[in-house]
């Protein structure tokens, strides 16, 4: 069966503005659209698997057309986030609105259509789809912290949606052609001043969404006040495309070594601001706030080592992706309560933060593994030393949480159920090296 990639976007899409005129089922059309589309993802991502890269023309032939392009990352992230999406989704069952059910659809939409799209002004529009909705979901609680960190995110995030806009402008203006592959063929042309300009605009602004540092006062503020379900869902869908945007600007379109230098030490200062700051939290809203800035810059290091021609750089990628996603999707449905109760949540949360931490044989041991191994490759002695200091402080700070938190109280099946399910994955994904030789693992092979 053959599953058009374009479905996984239009699809939430159009349901989207359906919504209002069904509003009284709106919430188990929501669950059928996000269970049809996790559905569509899995066969796109089979489809990746065995023929390769998809291209996916729409109206037009490239460089005039526009048209996406699916690798090996981005069919796992598009699964990621629509997989997740869906069971992250039971968390919410309790809200009603169907203005909550559209804008809930838009941002899996935006987000699945940031690391599909083969085309950087339509990226830019999926940014602003994601963004918007995610103002609004997170200021949907109708908190005085909710309403203030949705404020915070709008104000940084439009300035980056201009620095993107900006960054978009000046290569075509070089250009004339917004298709990222047709750039990529030809960035050789482009006037080497205005080329590191949009290379900064576009670092800078998608970096508000990527959670990188300094761009990233928005995020403690923004996780502390949304819903424990809203949090979840930022956790694993609008950082994460972002991030995986920002990896198509260093493989794809800005090649260099000066682009993936930056890349390393903005990881590096990210990693280290986010885990320091994570230490020093009390509350465990923000701790996990910061606690996710710092996995941000760690995935952006394995990023920029693909500048080397490393093997395991794309698979340390994917596994502290996968193991940031999961955990921290599942630790922020749990901090719903002050303890982890059960047994089942506490299963979810001992799971989550074991991986996070890079306990084998979980999915962030590997992405921690791998990342060594490739830095060790380069001889990047100062980048080891510095991970393996943020290493210990996390596991300082996870250990005083699991601390405070392990104890009786009881918590909703809505929200018990999907953190399970969720921290899973960091134990699923975990086993996959005993099943494949990573280093030429075929699922893996490149971006």
């Amino acid at each position: 069966m053959v599953v058009h990639a374009v479905l996984l976007i239009a699809i939430p899409l159009l349901s989207a503005f359906l919504i209002p005129l069904i509003r009284k089922i709106s919430k188990w059309f929501t669950i059928s659209i996000l269970t049809l589309n996790s559905i569509f993802s899995i066969l796109v991502l089979f489809e990746v698997y065995n023929k390769g890269m998809i291209y996916e023309i729409i109206a037009f032939s490239p460089p005039v057309g526009i048209y996406l392009a699916i690798d090996n990352l981005s069919a796992l992230l598009a699964l990621i986030i629509n997989v997740f999406g869906a069971i992250n989704f039971v968390s919410t069952l309790k809200e009603k609105s169907f203005k909550f059910h559209m804008l809930y659809l838009l941002a899996i939409a935006g987000s699945t259509g940031i690391v599909i799209t083969g085309d950087i002004f339509n990226m830019f529009v999926f940014f602003e789809i994601t963004a918007v909705a995610s103002y609004a979901l997170v200021a949907s609680k109708k908190s005085e912290k909710a309403v203030e960190g949705a404020i915070k995110y709008m104000i940084l995030g439009s300035l980056g949606s201009t620095f993107i806009l900006m960054g978009i402008a000046l290569i075509y203006s070089q250009m004339k052609s917004l298709n990222i592959y047709d750039i990529a063929n030809r960035i050789s042309m482009m006037n080497e001043n205005i080329k590191w300009i949009s290379f900064a605009f576009l670092l800078t602004g998608i970096g508000v969404e990527a959670e990188l540092f300094p761009l990233n006062g928005w995020v403690p503020d923004v996780y502390e006040g949304a819903s424990s379900g809203i949090a979840s869902l930022l956790s694993f869908g609008p950082s994460k495309a972002a991030i995986y945007a920002i990896a198509r600007l260093l493989i794809v379109i800005f090649p260099s070594m000066h682009t993936y230098e930056i890349a390393l030490w903005i990881g590096v200062a990210t990693l280290l601001m986010g885990e320091i700051a994570a230490f020093m939290q009390t509350d465990a809203k923000r701790m996990l706030a910061y606690s996710s800035i710092g996995q941000m810059g760690l995935i952006l290091i394995a990023f920029s080592l693909v500048s080397q021609g490393i093997r395991y750089s794309i698979p340390a990628s994917f596994f502290l992706i996968v193991s940031h996603a999961s955990a921290k999707s599942s630790l922020f449905l749990l901090s719903h309560k002050n303890k982890m109760g059960s047994a089942l949540t506490k299963y979810g949360g001992i799971t989550a933060v074991l991986s996070l931490i890079g306990m084998p044989p979980l999915a962030g041991f590997w992405g921690k593994w791998y990342l060594f191994l490739g830095a060790a490759s380069e001889k990047l002695w100062l980048v080891i030393i510095l991970i393996f200091f943020s290493g210990i402080i996390e596991a300082a700070y996870f250990a005083r949480y699991l601390h405070r938190s392990i104890g009786e109280e009881k918590m909703e099946a809505s929200y018990a159920y999907p953190m399970a399910v969720l921290s899973t994955f960091s134990l699923a994904f975990g086993l996959l090296p005993f099943i494949y030789k990573m280093a030429n693992m075929h699922l893996l092979g490149g971006v």
